[in-house]
C-alpha cells in the first residue's frame, strides 16, 4: 500500500520515539499532523521540544474521538494497544489504521534484513552491524533497537538495513516485506497486550508473511511451534534452519564445541572462543552466520568480530566478583524463557532475584525447570507473589521491598560460594523506568556491599 501524503490529515497516536519520527517525516511531506496523546502537556515539554520547527497539532490528556474521525489515515507508534476504544470507532468508520511498519516499507528501497524472536533481537542485531559493517558495508542499523526504522528512510547509499522488529511493530502490519527475515525464538510474552500466546505467534509470524522466492527465512528449527506455522503460511522463500538439537543443513547446527554453519561454505567456529555465555547466545551467532553467507560476508572477519563481541549491557552481564560470590545483571530478561537461559548458562549454585510486572505469564516453568541450579529466590515487585509461588516448598524464598534489599539478601544467601542473578522475568515498569534503570540500580547495588 502506498499512502499520499501531501494535504492528507494524519492522525499519530502517542509520542514516543517512534512518534516523534513519524511526525517529522509526515510534515515534512506536507502531511496535516495531529498527535493525540493521554499524557498532560507539561510531561511532554521535551519532546515536543524534539519537534522544533516542524508544524503539527497536538491534543493532550486523552484521546478525542472527533479527532480520530476527522483522520483520512490514523499512525500508531508501536506501544499503542490496537483495541482502544477511538481506534475502534475509526476502524467501524473504514478510517485506515496503519503502523510504522506499513508507513514505512514503501519508502525504503534498500533490501531489508529483519530480525525478530522473543529473545536475542537486540544482541543479533547489533553483532549482524557490526559483521557487516566490518566486511565494507554500508549499513543502517536500528528499529526496535532504539532508532525508528523510519529515519532509515532519509540515508544515502544504504548496502542493507538491519532491523529489530517486535510482535507490537507486526501487529498492526499487513505489507512489510524483508528480504532476509528472522525469528529467532518465540516463547510466551506480552499476554497483557496479546492476549495469548496464538496471538503472540501469529504477528511474530507475520515478519515471513509476504516473502518470495528470492528471499530469506531464518527460524530456529528446535521450536516446532514455529516451523508449524510458517508452514501454514506456505510462502515460496528460501528457508534456513539453525538450532541445537539436529544438524540442519542447510543450516546452521552445534557439533561437539563447534558452531557450524554451511550455507555456500561450511564456517565453523569453536564456543569456546566466543565471549557470549549460554546456549542461547550460540543459537543468536548461528543464525548471525548463515545471514553472514547470504549476504557475502569473509568468514575471517566475521569470525574476528564474533570473537572480540563482548556482549550488551544488561544481558547476562558479568559485574563483579566478592568474596566467593560472582553477580550478574540480566535486566534484559523480561519473560520466563530468558531467565531459564540464563540460569541454564551459569554454574550452581545460583541466588535468583526476579519479580516486577508480569505481563501476564506463566511463571511455573521456573518452579519446573530452574530449581536444579537454583538454590534460592529473592522476589521483589508487583509479580513476587505469582513468582514466589512458583517455587512453593521446593526453595528457600525471600520476598523484598526494594532491588537494593534484594541484593543484599542474596549475597547472604549466596555465601560461601555462588552466584547471584538478576535475571527478572518480568517487565521494569513498576519499579523503574526500564530495564536500564533496574539494571543500573542493580549494578551500584552491588558495588556498594
Amino acid at each position: 500500500m502506498n499512502f499520499e501524503i501531501k494535504n492528507k490529515h494524519f492522525v499519530v497516536v502517542g509520542l514516543g520515539k517512534t512518534g516523534i519520527a513519524i511526525t517529522r517525516f509526515l510534515a515534512q511531506h506536507e502531511g496535516k499532523v495531529t498527535v493525540s496523546e493521554t499524557s498532560p502537556l507539561e510531561k511532554l515539554k521535551e519532546r515536543i521540544r524534539a519537534l522544533k520547527n516542524i508544524n503539527f497539532t497536538i491534543e493532550t490528556g486523552g484521546h478525542q474521538k472527533e479527532t480520530f474521525l476527522s483522520a483520512d489515515y490514523i499512525v500508531v507508534s508501536p506501544g499503542i494497544p490496537l483495541n482502544l476504544a477511538v481506534l475502534n470507532i475509526a476502524r467501524n468508520k473504514g478510517i485506515p489504521i496503519i503502523g510504522e511498519l506499513d508507513l514505512v516499507y514503501p519508502y525504503l528501497k534498500t533490501p531489508i534484513i529483519a530480525i525478530t524472536g522473543t529473545n536475542g533481537k537486540t544482541t543479533t542485531v547489533t553483532l549482524l552491524g557490526k559483521i557487516l559493517k566490518a566486511n565494507g558495508k554500508n549499513v543502517w542499523v536500528g528499529g526496535n533497537i532504539g532508532e525508528p526504522l523510519i529515519n532509515a528512510i532519509e540515508q544515502k547509499n544504504l548496502d542493507y538495513i538491519v532491523a529489530e522488529i517486535s510482535s507490537f511493530q507486526l501487529e498492526s502490519s499487513s505489507n512489510f516485506h524483508p528480504w532476509i527475515a528472522a525469528c529467532l525464538n518465540v516463547s510466551e510474552d506480552h499476554i497483557d497486550r496479546h492476549r495469548d500466546f496464538h496471538n503472540y505467534l501469529h504477528c511474530k509470524l507475520k515478519i515471513f508473511q509476504h516473502q518470495k522466492i528470492n528471499d530469506w527465512s531464518i527460524l530456529e528449527g528446535d521450536n516446532k511451534k514455529l516451523i508449524d506455522g510458517v508452514k501454514r503460511l506456505n510462502t515460496k522463500s528460501q528457508k534456513l534452519l539453525f538450532g541445537l538439537k539436529k544438524t540442519y543443513l542447510p543450516g546452521a547446527y552445534l557439533r561437539e564445541e563447534n558452531i557450524i554453519a554451511e550455507l555456500y561454505e561450511k564456517w565453523s567456529l569453536s564456543i569456546k572462543d566466543t565471549r557470549l555465555l549460554g546456549k542461547h547466545n550460540y543459537k543468536n551467532i548461528m543464525a548471525t552466520l548463515l545471514i553472514a553467507q547470504i549476504t557475502q560476508c569473509d568468514f575471517q572477519v566475521t569470525k574476528e568480530i564474533i570473537f572480540s563481541f563482548p556482549g550488551l549491557a544488561h544481558r547476562l552481564e558479568w559485574v563483579r566478583s566478592l568474596n566467593g560470590v560472582s553477580f550478574y545483571n540480566d535486566s534484559k530478561a523480561t519473560n520466563v524463557e530468558a531467565t531459564l537461559c540464563a540460569i541454564d548458562s551459569l554454574g550452581a549454585p545460583i541466588v535468583l532475584i526476579a519479580g516486577g510486572l508480569g505481563k501476564g505469564q506463566d511463571f511455573t516453568p521456573l518452579g519446573k525447570r530452574g530449581t536444579n541450579k537454583v538454590k534460592a529466590v529473592v522476589v521483589i515487585g508487583s509479580a513476587k507473589r505469582e513468582i514466589a509461588q512458583s517455587f512453593k516448598e521446593v526453595i528457600p524464598v525471600v520476598e523484598t521491598k526494594t532491588l537494593e534489599e534484594a541484593v543484599k539478601q542474596a549475597w547472604e544467601l549466596a555465601k560461601p560460594k555462588g552466584n547471584v542473578l538478576l535475571s527478572p522475568a518480568c517487565a521494569s515498569f513498576d519499579m523503574f523506568k526500564d530495564f536500564k534503570e533496574r539494571g543500573r540500580v542493580f549494578k551500584r547495588a552491588v558495588y556498594e556491599l
